[in-house]
């Protein structure tokens, strides 16, 4: 185990505390309002600490140690608001995919539909009021995002810094969404999947934490190649998380398999696949891609007949492609041995997670 891993796992219950004061403090005002906002804090609570990898977290803490930082506790703020961002993302992305489960658990979506189950008869009307309080969960949880951040004991400019990196990957993020949503039925416009992985997902699961945990140790020299070796690790991560939501379990993906297949989803799997089949094939994955009734016999077929056609190999080969970039990207960090360690440990564990 590596001195910095061994770091964060010393760190890891300093994370889940603050994460449990703050949605404590949140709840405590929320009553102050009405006990209808607070039930709505107490499940942007549950889903926020219900599991999940706080990879975010980790990563804003490593960069910051392996560039040689040293006040921890004062990062340590920083560090939990990048996971109270990646669930607010994540509830505004589940309303996107109409899922209403997450990491096997209901969602803040699929909570409130079972809570709205004997007000609202209508399904279609039901669905319409509980999104609309995962929609606002997600957007006090972006807002929280930087009331976090500013808890940080670390000067001034050092805490506009990290929200400066922030403002800039919200801006990046929503421009990913909104090509990633539209991909699934404009289809007279041609973005390449792996732009819309660069800002969907890299500009805030890496670019993010890892300029942040970077520029507040001092490293602003390394930037540029910073930000090489996150956008190409990022991209890779998006690229397997493809093939688990395709290939992959309910445990793996925190969500139903095959869901993107139903949502007609222009992965770069699915960019291969139509590049590569034969024309009966590609007739047979049309009549069910995208198709919200399609079953889960159907998808799986379609499952079969993208591996069949060598678009989960060429995906695969794709992953391996960005993760010898991002390494070729490390000597120019000049990382100490344990930093060097410690980015090489994430390469290992963002990648290969469908296998």
């Amino acid at each position: 185990m590596t001195i910095l891993r061994q770091s964060f796992l010393e760190h890891a219950d300093a994370i889940d505390t603050i994460l449990a004061d703050f949605f404590a403090d949140s709840i405590a005002s929320a009553s102050s309002i009405h006990p209808r906002y607070a039930l709505l804090w107490r499940e942007l609570s549950r889903v926020t600490q219900n599991g999940g990898k706080r990879l975010r977290p980790k990563i804003t803490i490593m960069a910051y140690q392996a560039f040689g930082g040293q006040d921890i506790k004062a990062i340590l703020p920083i560090a939990a608001a990048q996971e109270i961002f990646h669930t607010s993302l994540l509830l505004h992305d589940d309303i996107i995919d109409r899922e209403q489960a997450r990491r096997g658990e209901p969602n803040v979506s699929g909570a409130y539909d079972q809570m709205y189950h004997s007000a609202v008869v209508d399904p279609d009307l039901r669905r319409h009021y509980s999104d609309s309080m995962a929609l606002l969960g997600g957007d006090l949880l972006l807002a929280a995002t930087f009331r976090l951040i500013s808890r940080s004991t670390l000067p001034p400019d050092a805490v506009r810094a990290a929200e400066n990196i922030l403002h800039r990957v919200i801006f990046e993020v929503a421009g990913g969404q909104l090509l990633d949503t539209e991909l699934s039925f404009l289809r007279n416009i041609h973005v390449p999947s792996e732009l819309v992985a660069r800002y969907k997902t890299a500009s805030y699961s890496f670019v993010a934490p890892l300029q942040i945990g970077g520029t507040l140790a001092g490293a602003s020299s390394s930037s540029k190649h910073l930000e090489e070796f996150a956008v190409h690790l990022g991209i890779a991560y998006q690229l397997d998380d493809d093939l688990i939501g395709t290939y992959g379990t309910g445990s793996l993906s925190g969500k139903s398999t095959c869901g993107d297949l139903r949502e007609g989803k222009r992965t770069y799997l699915v960019e291969q696949f139509l590049s590569l089949a034969s024309h009966q094939d590609v007739a047979r994955f049309s009549a069910n891609f995208g198709r919200s009734d399609a079953s889960d016999r159907s998808l799986s077929e379609l499952a079969e007949i993208i591996e069949r056609s060598g678009a989960k190999s060429a995906t695969e080969s794709r992953i391996a492609y960005h993760v010898d970039k991002a390494r070729s990207a490390l000597p120019s960090l000049r990382l100490s041995h344990d930093g060097l360690e410690a980015f090489e440990l994430l390469v290992a564990t963002s990648t290969g997670r469908h296998a």
